[in-house]
Formats: structure tokens, C-alpha cells, sequence
């Protein structure tokens, strides 16, 4: 029978920057039982799931009510909510489902979640099918007789590339910045709250996404087709080298895309990965939940999974581009993320520069190095600080050119706030597990094949 792995999949589901791209002012007064309404309807599609599983949705339902009725007090200071998210159970106990319940009974979740949530579901920002007529200068489908053959339409691959109405395209100085989402989140979702708002306020970056079809639960190898040719497309349209920034899976979606799309490394100046699992996960207990959410992109995040081996062999565990990356000791759902074995490391067998930072051993004992789940680091002062860095000179990060007093002593990145943590934590979640709850996995339960291009690096 099919079971979701409860332990891996809930890293791989969290995946811009300054103000965020408005969401429109219909939030604020968005019929809250719009979200409530479409879990309640998935949930009645789901007969083929245990009874502790349909039990658990239930709780989340009613958790969800008692948020939205003020029957739950929410969390009113930044410390308060980092001492609710340390009392949130793990992936490996309870599951996407359980972790959902917990950050909406233990206060984690502003009284609007629901509308909040409804609303960015409902805009542009995480649209898969967008109109971009901007020709790149040169063909890019495919760019190099290197490169690996394209199974999806360029039609259907430039789509999934969304362009904020402010992008610049390379001007006033401001290089194109590509946020790749993780499993079971577009990117407008992922970073709306953290990179989205940051971004914007910057004078040296600007931010561009690509909302992978499916929300990346199908094959990664599939979802990296979108990534190799997002990243060849904002730099043809752009004229110039690009930034890529990834959270959790959508980073071996983008070394995936750079190891069998060569060409797009030319294309990348620089790569920071948020939380990234290029050695899957130890955590990959069996399926609990039958016939759904142990999707393809799930199964191939198993630490010993094909596709991780392949991803790894011939120098893949080391940095394609000027890598930067950085990982949290306590991550709940990708492990081991410690030092020196850290899932998240990588190697710099290429020469092209690979630094990879633990926060907890860049500022141990401060604020900025404590308890940050898996999702945390989205808000966390040193990956900002590593982006800037990063982004501002040639090669990777460097720890050593950061000023680190003051951003040891932060909690979140300057000019976010309690909304961006709770909205990072909690409303990215909760989106995550409608998307997978919706997906109802039914194909065999079995990683994908690696496929022909790929095989002679698997052997």
C-alpha cells in the first residue's frame, strides 16, 4: 500500500523580497471559509486514507475555526512566537497534517490565517500560466547541444516564469534574482513573506520567479526542467548574469537543472540555498498515509534514494556555480543539517566556490544562532546577511567580510516583522497541506526512473 513519509515530506513543502507584491486589498474582508471550505471538500474526497489521518484533517478544520471565532489566543511578540514554534511537534512524530495542528492551536496563527491564506491562493503571483512575449536574444530551447533534451513545450516552460510589474530587467544596476520554490508551494507563497518583501528595498536586486507546475510534488526531474529553463530565460531577456535562490527542494531541483543543463551555468552568477537537503534526508520513515502525499518528489528526497545518488555521483555533490549555503543544526525535517555532514554542504570539487555556513556555529548562543526550524530560515538575519554578501561580490559568501555583532543579535532580518515569521511558518504550511491533501498521489509507490540522460552518472 502507498503511505506518505511523514518525516521527509514536510521539509520539502516549505519552500521575493521588500514590500511584497500586493495581494490587493480583498484580504482584509475575503469570506474566511473560503480556505476551511476547500480543505472540508478535499477532505470529503479522501475515503481511501486511514481514519487517524482523516481524524487529524479534522482537527485542523476545527483548529482553523476556533482561530478564525478568537477562540485562540494568537501569539502577540516575536519571543513568544519563537518559544510556540519550539513546542511544535517534528515532522517525523506527527506529519504535515499534525505540524499544521499544532501551529494553529499553540497560537501561531494571526486571526486571518484563513483569509490570508485564501487570498494569496487566488493571485497572479503563483499563476503557472503567464504571459511573458519577451524573446530571449539568443535561442535557449535548447541553448547548447550539451544541454539535456526539454519533455515539456518551451510554450508551457516560459509560462511557469512569473515577472512582477516592477521588474527592471537588468536596469539601474539591479541584478535579476531567481527564487526557486520547495515542495508543495508556488513561489509566491514561499517568499512572500521573507525574500518578496526584502528584495524590492534593495539597490542592487531584483526578484523574478518561477512557479513550478504540480507545486513541485511531481519528479524533480520534471520541475527542473522548469528551473534550467527559467534560469536561461530571465538571463536572455535580461542581458545578464542572474542570482538564483532556492528553499529546501527546489535546491536539488536547481543543482539537478545546472549538473544536466550545463549551459545555465553560465548564466548564474551566484546560488544561495536555503535549507537544502543535496543529501536527501535520514529521516525517510515509511508511508503513513495511503494513496496520497507520497508523491514522486517525495520519494525521491529519501537519503538514499536514485535520485539523490545520481544527483551526487560525478561531482554533483559540489558546487556547479558560486554556492553559498546555509542550514540550521535543529532542522526538523532535513537531517543530518549539521556540521561536517550536513545534508545541506557541499563540496568545491569544481573550483567554483562553495560556502556553507550551520547559524548555530556562525553566532553560537545569540538570537540569530538558536532554535530555527527548517522554514525559520527564510527570516533568519544571517541568511539575509549571507544573500547580501553573496550577491555584492564575486564567488560565494564569505563569513569573514560580515559585520556579525548586530545580526547575531537579531531574530528576524531587519524590517520584517511577527506577521513574516507566523506567515512563514504557519501560512506556508497550511497551503502546503491543501496541495498535498489535493494531489492524492495514486501512481506506484516507487521513485520515478531515472531518466536516459541521466543514467550513465547513476551506473
Amino acid at each position: 500500500m502507498h503511505y506518505l513519509k511523514t518525516a521527509v515530506i514536510f521539509p520539502f513543502f516549505l519552500s521575493a523580497l521588500a514590500t511584497p507584491v500586493p495581494v490587493g486589498d480583498t484580504l482584509a474582508t475575503r469570506d474566511s471559509s473560503t480556505f476551511i471550505s476547500r480543505l472540508e471538500n478535499t477532505l470529503k474526497g479522501l475515503g481511501s486514507l486511514t481514519k487517524g489521518v482523516l481524524q487529524e484533517v479534522d482537527l485542523l478544520i476545527g483548529g482553523l475555526q476556533d482561530v478564525v471565532e478568537g477562540k485562540t489566543d494568537p501569539v502577540t511578540t516575536i519571543e513568544e512566537a519563537v518559544g510556540s514554534l519550539s513546542d511544535v511537534r517534528n515532522a517525523s512524530e506527527a506529519g504535515l497534517v499534525g505540524v499544521a495542528i499544532d501551529l494553529v492551536t499553540k497560537g501561531l496563527a494571526p486571526k486571518n490565517i484563513v483569509d490570508l491564506v485564501s487570498g494569496l491562493n487566488e493571485e497572479s503571483i503563483n499563476s503557472f500560466n503567464n504571459t511573458n512575449p519577451i524573446d530571449p536574444q539568443t535561442s535557449i530551447f535548447p541553448k547548447s547541444s550539451s544541454d539535456a533534451p526539454y519533455t515539456q513545450s518551451e510554450e508551457d516552460l516560459r509560462a511557469a516564469v512569473y515577472i512582477p510589474e516592477k521588474f527592471k530587467y537588468g536596469a539601474d544596476g539591479k541584478q535579476p534574482i531567481l527564487l526557486v520554490p520547495g515542495t508543495g508551494d508556488p513561489a509566491g507563497v514561499s517568499y512572500y513573506f521573507n525574500f518578496e518583501k526584502l528584495i524590492p528595498e534593495t539597490d542592487f536586486a531584483d526578484a523574478i520567479w518561477v512557479n513550478i507546475p504540480n507545486n513541485s510534488l511531481a519528479d524533480i526531474q520534471f520541475s527542473s526542467e522548469f528551473i534550467a529553463y527559467a534560469i536561461n530565460y530571465v538571463a536572455g531577456i535580461t542581458n545578464t548574469t542572474i542570482g538564483v535562490v532556492a528553499a529546501s527542494q527546489g535546491n536539488i531541483g536547481v543543482q539537478w537543472a545546472l549538473k544536466y543543463w550545463p549551459s545555465a551555468r553560465d548564466s548564474v552568477s551566484d546560488f544561495l540555498a536555503i535549507s537544502a537537503d543535496f543529501h536527501g534526508s535520514l529521516l525517510a520513515e515509511e508511508c503513513l498515509i495511503p494513496n496520497t502525499g507520497c508523491t514522486p518528489a517525495v520519494m525521491q528526497q529519501e537519503y538514499d534514494s536514485n535520485f539523490i545518488k545520481t544527483l551526487r555521483s560525478d561531482d554533483g555533490d559540489s558546487a556547479l556555480v558560486p554556492t553559498t549555503s546555509v542550514y540550521s543544526g535543529p532542522d526538523e525535517v532535513v537531517t543530518p543539517q549539521t556540521d561536517p555532514d550536513a545534508s545541506g554542504a557541499l563540496k568545491n570539487a569544481h573550483g567554483v566556490g562553495a560556502t556553507n555556513v550551520q547559524i548555530q556555529l556562525a553566532c553560537p548562543g545569540l538570537p540569530a544562532g538558536g532554535f530555527y526550524p527548517h522554514a525559520g530560515l527564510l527570516v533568519n538575519p544571517i541568511t539575509w546577511a549571507l544573500f547580501v554578501d553573496a550577491m555584492k561580490h564575486d564567488g560565494p559568501a564569505d563569513l569573514s567580510r560580515i559585520d556579525l555583532d548586530p545580526i547575531c543579535n537579531r531574530i528576524l532580518t531587519e524590517g520584517l516583522v511577527l506577521t513574516d515569521l507566523l506567515g512563514t511558518e504557519t501560512a506556508v504550511v497550511l497551503d502546503s497541506v491543501v496541495h498535498a491533501l489535493e494531489y492524492n498521489y495514486q501512481g506506484p509507490a516507487e521513485e520515478p526512473a531515472i531518466r536516459d540522460y541521466a543514467r550513465s552518472s547513476s551506473q
